[in-house]
């Protein structure tokens, strides 16, 4: 069954990498999982034309997963010049997939965690992409200041690092720091072809910034992770939703729960919310 499911993995990735370098991939995969890196050591694979590195074989398969066989994050592949924002960059693995379906993309990446941010940096390096991207060390708000930000103590470049302390709930033991918060407005100076958010909370606020500033009308396509969480984040998918539409976006949302997980019960949420002209 596992093997079912590999193989059915090494199908999916070829058609974005090409057999060739999905096999090259799938070997140095293993190799990582043979032996594993050294820990406070960065390990790598190649992903394409471009090398991937990473801090935690668990964590990288993780995220590997969500943004290359599942792309939650999809974009069509184009030669284009376009631009990009990606809110929540991490240590860049969507950055990675934009590189990969559009390679000159220009990418603006927001993040927040600086353990996160030097991995990025990294990899931006790595891959020569200094001319194209940009990274701001930024959380994302609808005023300019600072907010205390909170990560897990046992994984220092989380994808789950948020301004809200909500993984308390779920008895994990979080670090915190302050970060510098910015408005996402004064970024769109031009048209934005894609936006991807995914900041773990404030969704909501950073589109209601954009629409009172009047540039949610520059970007062409949104694809965001929108969180509900009782006693963090509260407000209901239906106001996001209302923002983009009233911009004159079409709009598609999918829930990561099934239905008897959602109906009759106030518990954690998550959504993926599409949105296109």
């Amino acid at each position: 069954m596992r093997v079912a499911v590999y193989l059915g993995y090494l199908m999916q990735l070829q058609s974005i990498l090409g057999w060739p370098r999905t096999c090259q991939f799938a070997l140095a995969h293993l190799r990582n999982k043979l032996i594993p890196p050294r820990k406070g050591r960065l390990a790598s694979v190649p992903v394409g034309p471009y090398r991937f590195y990473f801090p935690s074989l668990v964590y990288f398969t993780g995220l590997f997963a969500e943004i290359f066989l599942n792309e939650t994050y999809y974009l069509e592949p184009t030669m284009a010049t376009i631009r990009v924002i990606d809110c929540g960059a991490n240590i860049g693995m969507s950055l990675l997939y934009i590189k990969i379906r559009a390679p000159h993309a220009q990418v603006q990446c927001f993040e927040p965690n600086p353990a996160a941010r030097a991995v990025l940096e990294h990899n931006v390096r790595e891959n020569g992409w200094q001319s194209s991207v940009e990274i701001y060390p930024y959380a994302l708000g609808t005023r300019a200041g600072t907010v205390t930000f909170y990560v897990e103590e046992t994984e220092a470049t989380s994808s789950g690092g948020s301004v809200g302390a909500y993984q308390k709930n779920k008895g994990r033991a979080l670090t915190s720091y302050p970060v510098e918060v910015q408005r996402l407005s004064p970024y769109l100076t031009s048209p934005i072809a894609y936006l991807k958010i995914d900041i773990e909370g404030p969704e909501l606020e950073v589109l209601e910034e954009l629409a009172a500033a009047h540039t949610l009308e520059k970007i062409a396509s949104i694809q965001l992770e929108y969180h509900y969480i009782p006693g963090h984040f509260t407000r209901s998918v239906s106001e996001l939703l209302r923002v983009l539409e009233e911009a004159g976006f079409r709009t598609f949302v999918k829930s990561y729960a099934p239905p008897h997980r959602i109906i009759g019960h106030d518990g954690w949420l998550t959504y993926m919310v599409f949105a296109w002209r």
